[in-house]
């Protein structure tokens, strides 16, 4: 079925993670037209470019749109990218550096592409489209098979003079504790990632293959997985108030994959016992509300931001 908006008000959207590859037409209200995802390809930068080109072609004869008449498209990667250039400059999950991922995705598609990191897309389209509609100081997490922040202040992404800020995945909070694939001990990712919280399970002998079983064990009962647990709340608790005394933040809002299995009501609980708070205000905690969907919202805003300033 035709989608019922008239072409240049649709932009192609592809969400590049480390575990999962989506793709899905977006229109400017940030409504998901048609979407479909699979597991990232194997393989080095053209395989995935080419994987997403594919699907989004299929993609597009399944619901009848013309992708040479689209707006655009924007791409969201799991690194830093410099979007001024379109290039990936470093995927640490891939091992990736200075790939020209937009000029590929481009070339294969026809379409003018614009790329950039998936957690700061999903910080905007919650911005634009989300609870963080009527905030202008929040960090945006993503708890899933790492961990990412964003953050936006006064109103506007900031990246930082080297595009590192918000990089709250890896502040130091279990030290000493494993090493992080950033090459410290100690971080954030290290100890409350979905990766992370699977490999806690393992070593304390349970039976899993990824964090939501241990999430599910801890539910009924098993007090292995409930250390493992209590422990991943403690710990991202700690970080989220870490930056909220740095930078008075009005909101914390979580997403990614692991997301959904935290206790909300727990983790602002780790949060506030250690923020300085005033009577006037307390911290919000609160889950996206565009959940598996921001970043495809967040990448279609990318496409759409080629005629006015996406941050």
């Amino acid at each position: 079925m035709q989608p019922e908006a008239s072409p240049l008000t649709i932009a192609a959207a592809i969400d590049f993670g480390g575990t999962k590859l989506a793709v899905g037409f977006i229109d400017t209200t940030g409504r998901v037209l048609a979407s479909t995802q699979f597991a990232t390809p194997e393989g080095g930068p053209a395989e995935v470019a080419m994987s997403a080109t594919n699907a989004l072609r299929a993609l597009s004869r399944r619901v009848g749109l013309n992708l040479d008449s689209l707006a655009g498209i924007g791409a969201t990667v799991p690194g830093l990218a410099d979007r001024a250039t379109g290039v990936l400059r470093f995927a640490p999950t891939q091992g990736w550096r200075d790939v020209p991922f937009a000029a590929m995705l481009s070339e294969a598609v026809g379409l003018p592409v614009s790329i950039e990191n998936d957690v700061n897309v999903c910080a905007i389209a919650e911005q634009r489209f989300g609870v963080a509609r009527n905030c202008s100081n929040y960090l945006w997490i993503t708890v899933s098979t790492g961990i990412g922040g964003a953050l936006v202040l006064n109103g506007r992404l900031f990246e930082g003079p080297r595009s590192l800020a918000g990089e709250i995945g890896h502040m130091a909070v279990a030290v000493p504790g494993p090493r992080c694939g950033c090459g410290h001990t100690g971080c954030l990712q290290a100890v409350a990632s979905g990766t992370a919280i699977r490999e806690a399970a393992i070593k304390r002998g349970l039976d899993v293959t990824g964090a939501r079983e241990v999430f599910e064990l801890a539910s009924n009962g098993d007090t292995r997985a409930v250390e493992i647990v209590d422990a991943v709340h403690f710990h991202i608790g700690l970080a989220l108030s870490h930056a909220i005394n740095l930078l008075d933040l009005d909101m914390i809002v979580i997403g990614g994959g692991v997301a959904d299995s935290l206790d909300i009501t727990k983790l602002a609980t780790e949060v506030l016992a250690h923020v300085i708070t005033l009577p006037e205000h307390t911290p919000a905690v609160v889950r996206t509300t565009l959940r598996s969907e921001a970043a495809l919202i967040g990448a279609g805003l990318l496409a759409f931001s080629r005629r006015e300033d996406f941050r």
